[in-house]
């Protein structure tokens, strides 16, 4: 959408949020002006699904900001990236993209310990894509940044269960669980509350050794 239109959409939601809670507040852009309007607005979090590179200033802004930075893989665009992804070897080009642009976003002056990673599970991915990246994710860890995945709801659990949207909970809990124990640090999920207690069980099963 237009930056006038997303501002005009983000703002008030930000600012609303922020003053009524101390839960860090994410704002999803690919542009640096709505970045930086979020930021002053409240946001503590950027999350950028083009990693930089539609708008490479949203890394400064960052930067200034001394604000997390989530970066994340997509092949193509929003508009196409469904359209015919394809891909020699998914976990690598995934691993190198995401290593060149934290690259990129130290260059422009966000510390290394700001810098969260995300494989963008269905962000121009078929469906073996999907699942090669979440076997995948120990060789991802060892970029040393933490790890975000987000596959709640998504498309190819829909279609692994046969099931419509608003009835893939159960799914979802299984590649959250998945991505948990495979070493992902934050999930994105709409069902928060029975993910909280899938994560949290999913924890305690780790400390103690469960495997």
């Amino acid at each position: 959408v237009a930056e006038a239109v997303e501002l005009d959409r983000v703002l008030p939601v930000v600012e609303t949020l922020a003053a009524a809670t101390e839960v860090p507040v994410s704002i999803d852009t690919r542009k640096a002006t709505v970045a930086r309007a979020a930021l002053a607005a409240g946001a503590a979090v950027v999350n950028d699904v083009s990693a930089g590179r539609d708008d490479p200033d949203l890394l400064g802004v960052a930067a200034e900001a001394k604000a997390p930075l989530v970066l994340m893989h997509m092949q193509g665009t929003p508009a196409t990236m469904q359209d015919d992804p394809r891909y020699g070897d998914v976990l690598g080009e995934v691993e190198a993209f995401l290593q060149d642009r934290c690259a990129a976003a130290e260059a422009a002056g966000v510390a290394r310990e700001q810098l969260v990673v995300d494989p963008g599970i269905g962000f121009g991915k078929r469906d073996e894509h999907n699942y090669a990246l979440l076997d995948g994710l120990p060789r991802l860890t060892r970029l040393g940044h933490p790890v975000l995945v987000g596959t709640s709801r998504k498309g190819f659990i829909g279609r692994a269960l046969e099931l419509p949207t608003e009835e893939r909970l159960e799914g979802t809990a299984a590649t959250v669980v998945w991505a948990v124990e495979r070493g992902a640090r934050i999930v994105r999920v709409h069902d928060v509350a029975p993910m909280v207690r899938a994560v949290r069980m999913t924890e305690a099963m780790l400390r103690w050794g469960v495997s």
